[in-house]
């Protein structure tokens, strides 16, 4: 009896020592065994799949997003997160498509193309003069694989009757010593929910 009544205060002593923070309030601070928690389902609006075509069909991107709920690497924090993967055609050439490799169970979700939590709110640089009151967006990282270099992007849902996003890539090619270029221009993407 004892043994169990150990066991079960055990359990009770660390569901209380951790700490759940809205990611909306979440600035950046790291607290080991924190939980830094979608509570108000802020990333639940960009799930789905997102596309663009464009220019007879020979130009499109593409971008499936999934939410991934108390996601923790060994030793650190937990956390949801919103990842991507994404397909992208210019000019008829190809460039590159992951979207197969959405449901990849990934040990570390950083894996995904697209990958990340941070809330912004709308008067938060870049400001966003077109977005609701209390309407939150997205700040993501973009992973520039296959010699193609990332960034970030920002993603904005947008009622205007139809489901929509806005993404808006934002590219550092900068820091690397070789010259390399984006596949995808940076810049500002309407994509339609399909």
């Amino acid at each position: 009896m004892k043994n169990i009544f150990v066991a079960i205060l055990a359990v009770f002593t660390t569901a209380c020592s951790s700490q759940v923070i809205n990611l909306k309030d979440w600035r950046g601070d790291v607290i080991n065994g924190a939980y830094y928690k979608d509570i108000d389902n802020e990333l639940d609006q960009f799930v789905g799949t997102y596309q663009l075509i464009s220019n007879n069909g020979n130009d499109e991107m593409t971008i499936v997003f999934n939410k991934i709920e108390n996601f923790s690497l060994p030793n650190t924090y937990a956390e949801d997160l919103l990842v991507g993967e994404i397909k992208f055609k210019k000019d008829g050439i190809l460039y590159f498509n992951n979207l197969n490799k959405i449901n990849e169970n990934y040990t570390n979700k950083y894996l995904h193309d697209i990958c990340g939590n941070s809330l912004i709110a709308n008067l938060t640089r870049p400001v966003c003069n077109d977005c609701a009151t209390n309407q939150f967006r997205a700040r993501l990282t973009f992973f520039g694989r296959n010699n193609n270099c990332g960034g970030y992007v920002i993603l904005q849902k947008i009622n205007d009757g139809q489901e929509k996003i806005k993404a808006s890539f934002f590219l550092n090619c900068g820091t690397f010593e070789e010259n390399r270029e984006s596949f995808i221009p940076g810049g500002d993407y309407i994509l339609t929910k399909q």
